[in-house]
């Protein structure tokens, strides 16, 4: 409370504030209510796990567009779900796909990225992608009614011109015919060509090196055919790589292609006829996904996707549903964060959409790519408002967007962050003060002192913002204004907390190194509660600041964390110790199997005297030879082994698997130059989540230039590892 105002002066202020703002403060609860059909309470049907807690805070993010966010405490544990509603009908929404840095082929791009530099306030991630490859996205893209990437057989989200959303599949065809040649396009922007030719445009990007054995024409518009089709002249032709840069349509021969009949040559004519089914006309945006979630109303088991065969594994899902309403809800759950969400299933995410009222749905890529981006009320541009769970963005290939074309006008009301708050007595609220217009654009800070009511529930309001609570326990809404503008806010003070989880996860110091903790809590329907302020911290073989600031010296460190109603005691590892890895002993040798690429490949993977000896031959076809044997190696941050080296230039690599059945290669030595013992060491890549296992050691010959069509022999030993934490004492009397 600003002490250079007077009682009355305060009441005087705050009473002008609200007939100036009730207005629109109505409006904006209107445009929130045109644009989330969303259900008050969410309790998905079996086999969504029993709903036990619940609560949700929604917010409009522009007219038309509302965002919304779910926290469920279940039988299964703690999920968090963010939704944001689209009404296409409303004439100043729009919706559109961006393509990573504008390709088909990138390094890929995060979503807030993307977001920022085309102006959206909302947007989701789209397509699987190619992540370990050229970044592109697998499905149809079409942008500004253009083909940027033909389909595949999945299922995908289509805008049409008449601002309507559906979900389907479709299928492409064409024919490139010079004389009497005809040959068939079988892909638009999909490199090399397979099977027949492919046409590249502009959006596809810097080709790539490679292959040998392709041919490529530069097209010049010559004049499109009286039935739709399209005649082009060949400007030029390049007959192998590298590829010349190109700002216009291009046509790409593959063998296939090249085998059909006589390839054309510079001035020669071409005929291009190429048509999506259902037909590119009339559509706005569509981007694929899949596989399909709902149809009618009606679940939909679509073997159609990537991880089909992980379908049964709790998740962080990145989902678009149709409404009855023909409202487009984009919806992503956050998981692999045990203390605050947990994934869901494919069932389960399936129940959850029906819940929400979704009647059409589909998935989008997921797990550590699934992102949702939206404007926070009060804020000028759009930002993550998921918990990826990665612990940072994952860029990804593409995404679905919108943007809100909406008047920018004066300034309407007030919006305080954090828009709803429930905090313990005596708890510390750092709060920030924005002014939006009548459209929900932000408009900058407010400033100047802040006007409210007295309320036994506010201890204090000052000059820093922070908003101290009162001792009492009670709710309200809490009237606030500041900058001539004013908004509501609901306060409740509670007594208790449920419970309370320390960060951040993995918290590892260096000995005599220091951490910053903080500790999250819950209400009993899970709710965040504040309570900065209100922490007690006590630490063994460590010492800790109140404010949670870790101090540790040679040994772990044990913490505890209290705040009224819940105590959580944590171990915080402090460095790290090597320990000798048993994977090649008495216990694990029958473990040890081969399994090559292509199946059914020369080879062996044998255990003798403590060493893995993986026998390959890559001069029939074979790729790679796996040794197969999932061991569990625990909270491992690097692995380290000893390799005997046959000097004949194979890769040698690992592949990882965390908790969750997440899975990563690294690798291990890229070029086995050398023949003698060699050391080498591989960090566990940080995106895993412990415990960690070891599936498989393999020899690969894919990543030589050219691939390696030889045979021979490797083996691997004294393997470690290194863990966090410090090293266990020895016991009494040990040497």
């Amino acid at each position: 409370m600003n002490s250079s105002t007077s009682p009355a002066g305060r009441l005087t202020l705050f009473t002008s504030s609200v007939v100036g703002a009730l207005a629109s403060l109505l409006g904006a609860m209107q445009s929130e209510a045109r644009a989330a059909p969303l259900p008050a309470t969410l309790a998905p049907a079996a086999p969504f796990p029993l709903v036990a807690a619940a609560s949700v805070e929604r917010e409009p993010v522009a007219p038309g567009i509302a965002r919304a966010t779910y926290r469920l405490l279940t039988s299964a544990g703690p999920l968090v779900v963010s939704v944001v509603t689209i009404d296409p009908s409303e004439p100043t929404v729009r919706l559109g796909t961006v393509l990573a840095r504008d390709s088909v082929v990138s390094k890929d791009e995060p979503l807030s990225s993307m977001a920022h530099r085309t102006g959206a306030v909302a947007g989701i991630n789209g397509d699987y992608f190619d992540i370990n490859g050229n970044g592109a996205p697998l499905g149809i893209v079409v942008r500004d009614g253009k083909l940027e990437r033909t389909p595949t057989s999945r299922i995908a989200l289509t805008v049409t011109r008449r601002r309507t959303v559906r979900f389907e599949t479709y299928r492409f065809n064409g024919t490139a015919t010079t004389g009497d040649v005809s040959v068939p396009i079988t892909s638009v922007n999909v490199w090399p060509p397979e099977g027949g030719a492919a046409l590249v445009t502009p959006a596809f990007g810097a080709l790539p090196a490679g292959p040998d054995g392709v041919t490529l024409l530069d097209l010049q518009p010559f004049r499109d055919a009286p039935d739709g089709g399209q005649r082009v002249r060949v400007a030029a032709v390049t007959s192998g790589p590298p590829w010349p840069a190109s700002a216009g349509l291009r046509l790409a021969y593959g063998p296939a292609a090249q085998a059909l009949g006589r390839i054309p040559d510079v001035g020669d004519v071409i005929a291009l006829n190429y048509a999506l089914d259902p037909p590119l006309a009339g559509l706005s945006a569509a981007i694929g996904g899949g596989p399909e979630l709902l149809r009618n109303g009606t679940p939909i088991d679509d073997p159609a996707s990537p991880n089909y065969a992980e379908r049964d594994r709790r998740i962080p899902a990145s989902a678009a549903a149709r409404f009855a309403d023909g409202t487009l809800g984009l919806v992503v759950v956050d998981g692999r964060h045990p203390a605050t969400s947990i994934g869901v299933n494919r069932a389960e995410l399936i129940a959850l959409l029906r819940a929400l009222g979704a009647v059409d749905a589909m998935l989008f890529d997921s797990g550590g790519s699934a992102t949702l981006v939206a404007r926070v009320l009060g804020d000028a541009g759009a930002s993550v408002v998921n918990d990826p769970s990665d612990g940072v963005e994952r860029p990804v290939a593409d995404g679905l967007f919108a943007y809100s074309d909406a008047p920018l006008g004066p300034p309407a009301r007030l919006v305080v962050r954090p828009g709803r708050i429930v905090a313990l007595p005596g708890a510390r609220i750092a709060l920030r003060a924005r002014i939006i217009d009548a459209n929900d654009h932000g408009l900058g800070d407010a400033r100047g002192p802040w006007r409210f009511a007295p309320s036994a529930l506010v201890a204090a309001l000052g000059d820093d913002d922070v908003l101290v609570t009162g001792e009492r326990a009670g709710a309200s809404a809490l009237r606030l204004a500041r900058g001539g503008v004013a908004t509501d806010v609901p306060l409740e003070v509670i007594d208790r907390a449920a419970r309370i989880v320390v960060g951040p996860g993995r918290a590892n110091p260096p000995p005599h190194g220091s951490v910053a903790l903080r500790a999250e809590a819950f209400d009993a329907h899970d709710r965040p509660l504040a309570v900065d302020g209100v922490v007690r911290w006590s630490a063994t073989d460590a010492a800790i600041d109140p404010r949670g600031r870790l101090t540790v010296g040679e040994r772990d460190a044990l913490v505890t964390a209290t705040v009224p109603g819940a105590t959580v005691t944590l171990t915080i590892p402090v460095g790290h110790h090597s320990v000798a890895l048993a994977l090649f002993d008495d216990n694990h040798r029958t473990g040890w199997k081969l399994v090559t690429a292509p199946g059914g490949g020369p080879g062996a993977a044998t255990v003798d005297a403590g060493r893995l000896r993986i026998d390959y031959d890559f001069t029939t076809g074979e790729r790679a030879a796996y040794a197969v044997n999932e061991i569990a190696l625990g909270s491992v941050l690097d692995l380290s082994c000893a390799v005997d080296g046959d000097a004949g230039g194979a890769a040698l690599r690992v592949t990882f698997v965390d908790r969750y059945g997440d899975r990563a290669t690294a690798t291990l030595v890229r070029t086995i130059d050398f023949s003698a013992t060699r050391r080498v060491r591989v960090t566990v890549p940080a995106a895993l989540a412990p415990p960690i296992a070891l599936r498989n050691i393999y020899v690969l010959g894919t990543l030589a230039n050219p691939a390696l069509t030889t045979a021979g022999s490797i083996a691997i030993h004294d393997c470690s590892a290194d863990v966090a934490g410090s090293a266990p004492k020895a016991p009494p009397g040990a040497q």
